[in-house]
């Protein structure tokens, strides 16, 4: 598996504002406008450093089924791959369990069960990336 990089790190908190407004204090760091994923039941924003803070917004949502379970914390490490079929087939023959597959426009995930990886969820992506006055000009 060509693994390219380490593209975020989610974070599940109870609170969103509270949350980056702590992050932000502590680590000088800003984060993006708070975005909404009506499919995964969450709420989040990310800072430009691959930190990502991530709130259910809905109780039997994911994030909350884990937060009551284990408290906030460390929720899952997202890494981009070169292939994603290639790198899915990789991982279930290392015995991990594919949860979910989605894809969003040009962004596809992988998202492989925690119980597999002493806790930690392990997400795959996968997208073409852009340079960064691309990715300047798309966010006006």
């Amino acid at each position: 598996m060509n693994v390219e990089r380490l593209d975020r790190i989610l974070i599940a908190v109870r609170d969103l504002g509270v949350a980056s407004k702590r992050f932000s204090d502590l680590l000088g760091l800003k984060f993006d406008e708070v975005r909404v994923d009506e499919g995964q039941k969450v709420r989040y924003t990310r800072s430009a450093t691959g930190l990502e803070l991530i709130q259910s917004t809905s109780p039997d949502g994911a994030v909350a089924k884990f937060i009551e379970k284990r408290g906030e914390g460390l929720y899952a490490v997202i890494l981009k791959v070169s292939n994603m079929r290639s790198a899915i087939e990789e991982m279930q023959k290392k015995g991990l369990q594919l949860v979910a597959n989605p894809r969003t426009g040009g962004l596809e995930e992988a998202y492989f069960h925690p119980r597999d990886s002493h806790g930690v969820m392990i997400v795959l992506c996968e997208y073409e990336s852009k340079h960064g006055a691309t990715i300047a000009e798309s966010q006006n």
